[in-house]
Parts: structure tokens; sequence; C-alpha cells
């Protein structure tokens, strides 16, 4: 007798916590929000940001053509420079000048002044070996003329 009265309790009692479970479960579906907006008058909000991607960095871009036909193409973005050539690509920051614009990542520099410009070896004395000089900014054919 008490091995059934054990089991008509267990069976009770799993009764009792599904049934508890299962009107749970059908009160918070029931507390769900409306899917249409209580006060119409007011706009949605709009969605946040969906994730964590900066926007696109805006690069200036100059090209230059230099002794011998050699091309270079400079970006510039704030005090950041990157100087391509026909095999390298220099990443380069801003650094002091009494005239113009250097960009040094401490082994090669580009400096540019008005049009003009050269890339060299960075060195403490200033008299590095010049990579590509003579280099002049191009201008684009559908310039406004002044």
């Amino acid at each position: 007798m008490t091995i059934k009265l054990r089991r008509s309790r267990v069976l009770v009692g799993l009764y009792l916590w599904t049934g508890l479970g299962l009107m749970l479960t059908c009160r918070a579906g029931g507390q769900q929000a409306p899917s249409t907006p209580a006060d119409p008058a007011k706009p949605a909000a709009a969605p946040g940001p969906t994730n964590n991607v900066r926007p696109a960095i805006k690069w200036k871009r100059f090209d230059y053509t230099c002794e011998n036909g050699a091309k270079i193409t400079v970006y510039v973005h704030n005090a950041t420079a990157k100087v391509r050539t026909h095999d390298k690509i220099y990443l380069m920051r801003q650094t002091p000048s009494a005239d113009g614009n250097r960009f040094s990542d401490g082994k090669v520099l580009w400096w540019g002044k008005g049009d003009g410009g050269f890339l060299q070896e960075d060195t403490a004395d200033g008299d590095g070996k010049m990579l590509v000089k003579g280099c002049v900014l191009d201008k684009p054919t559908d310039a406004p003329k002044p």
C-alpha cells in the first residue's frame, strides 16, 4: 500500500508542477507588448546600430609624376599619409618641418611643398639617399582654370 501511495503522491506532484509551468508560460505569453503602437501619433524610434563597424576614413588623394616617369600617389588623412610607389606602400606620420608637408615612418620620408615633392631616406642629418625626386602634382584634365 505504501508503494501505491508514494506513486500517487509523485504523480500528483508531477501534475501540479506541470500545470503550474503551463500556467506561467501562458501568463507570460499573454503579457507580451502589442504589435501595433499604442500611440499612433508618435513615430517609431529608429533602430540603433547593428554592428560596431566604423565608417570608412576619407583620404585625400594626390597623384604625382616624377623624374624618369615614376608615379607616386599620396593619400593624406589628418596627420597620416600613405605614399604608394610602383612597388611599395609607406604609412607615415606628419613630422615638424620649416616649410611644406613632411611625413616620415622613421626610414623614408615624403616631403611635399606646393605642387612638388620627393621621396628620400630619412636620416638624422637630412642628407639621405633620394629615392624619387622631381615629383610634380598631376593636374586633373577637367580642373577649373583660374
